[in-house]
């Protein structure tokens, strides 16, 4: 593996592990807003309970038996495990009715709610102490386990009237009545619990969770695919390389003969064609070199006017009816790669006679340690639209 996948690697599983702690986040708001859109919903519809089912304040928490016992309690006549099971009896009934009314309320959501109602304290105002170590459940509408979420509360004063009867043993008389006057702090609280809380945002989020998941599958997929995709397109490069070395380190044999043989035929007949084929031969030469040692860069080297002219004189045979006219170039020679140079004029040139130019003309300036190329033609021209994207490797009009 190259370094540059590894690096197109480590960057996708960055940005992979981005993705998925986004996602992950995103999970968990919508998880924990849900979960508060579902305590709302049971809030408000709970909002009603203490009308319509707490029978405990006007029977159980302020009336006259209560007060007994809490002052019973203050008194240290009971304990507090003695008030508990004081509500404890009385509370099955409203209980077993409070499950029902709570069963039907959230029928329809699927919602299993249960409500409980705690006595948090109860502050003595004649002897001054609190009486409570511990809450007392009043009454609790089923078992359930999770979180308790805070439906009501309240505190209130009651004061509760003692009236003592006295009478003398040794005469019938009146009754004298002693009344003693006590007062008490109650705070209370109510609180509820979604049993199938879990389950219900499990409903609410599996669409989101399962969509999450297959988008962040699929982005694995693409990216092995690619990954498979690109292999094997290097692969292949690998195999067009190796060919086209085979290829051009075959091709030297032969255009080694010819350079000879066109050399020898040079000497025994002395014709100016034998010169444009050794140029072309060179050419070929230097144009293959790189193909089998892509190390190997072209030097620049001096190049003058008489150098493009041959070249151009070269081109004319495939060119028979199109002229071409070398219009400029700077006086002194200019140092430049002179493959590449006639490569791009070659093309050029191609190009026009190609789209029925009869007429080329050619300038080279030297402008400010730049050398400018301008190849005119009369033939078909390209559309303006086009012009932006001539320079883009492989592309074609």
């Amino acid at each position: 593996m190259s370094k540059r996948q590894l690096t197109y690697i480590l960057t996708f599983l960055l940005l992979f592990t981005v993705l998925v702690g986004m996602q992950v986040y995103f999970l968990i708001n919508s998880y924990a807003l849900k979960e508060k859109q579902i305590v709302e919903l049971v809030r408000s519809k709970l909002k009603n309970l203490e009308d319509d089912r707490d029978i405990f304040d006007d029977h159980y928490l302020k009336n006259n038996r209560a007060m007994e016992v809490f002052l019973a309690l203050d008194e240290h006549k009971i304990t507090q495990d003695s008030l508990q099971n004081f509500y404890e009896n009385r509370s099955k009934e409203v209980s077993k009715a409070t499950k029902h009314y709570l069963d039907s309320l959230f029928l329809d959501l699927g919602y299993r709610v249960s409500v409980k109602k705690e006595l948090t304290s109860v502050f003595s105002n004649t002897s001054g102490k609190e009486l409570l170590k511990n809450k007392i459940t009043i009454y609790e509408s089923a078992k359930s386990e999770g979180e308790e979420h805070y439906l009501t509360s309240g505190t209130w004063e009651v004061n509760f009237t003692k009236s003592i009867t006295t009478k003398d043993s040794n005469e019938i008389q009146e009754a004298d009545l002693e009344v003693d006057t006590y007062g008490f702090l109650l705070s209370r609280s109510s609180t509820f619990t979604i049993s199938n809380m879990p389950w219900l945002l499990f409903k609410e989020i599996l669409f989101f969770a399962i969509t999450s998941i297959l988008i962040l599958a699929a982005i694995l997929y693409i990216f092995y695919r690619t990954y498979k995709n690109l292999l094997k397109q290097e692969k292949q490069i690998t195999v067009l390389h190796d060919m086209v070395d085979n290829v051009s380190h075959e091709m030297r044999t032969p255009l080694a003969t010819l350079r000879l043989a066109s050399f020898n035929l040079e000497k025994r007949h002395q014709d100016s064609d034998f010169a444009v084929l050794n140029r072309q031969i060179i050419r070929l030469e230097k144009l293959l070199e790189p193909l089998t040692n892509p190390l190997v860069t072209q030097e620049p080297g001096e190049y003058n006017r008489n150098n493009l002219q041959c070249f151009l004189t070269d081109l004319l045979p495939s060119a028979t009816k199109t002229s071409v006219r070398l219009l400029t170039f700077p006086k002194a020679p200019v140092f430049i790669p002179k493959v590449s140079f006639e490569t791009i004029i070659s093309n050029l040139i191609s190009n026009s006679v190609k789209y029925d130019a009869s007429k080329i003309t050619i300038s080279v300036e030297l402008v400010s340690r730049a050398l400018h190329l301008k190849v005119c033609d009369n033939g078909q021209r390209i559309e303006e639209s086009e012009l932006p994207y001539i320079f883009k490797k492989f592309y074609r009009i």
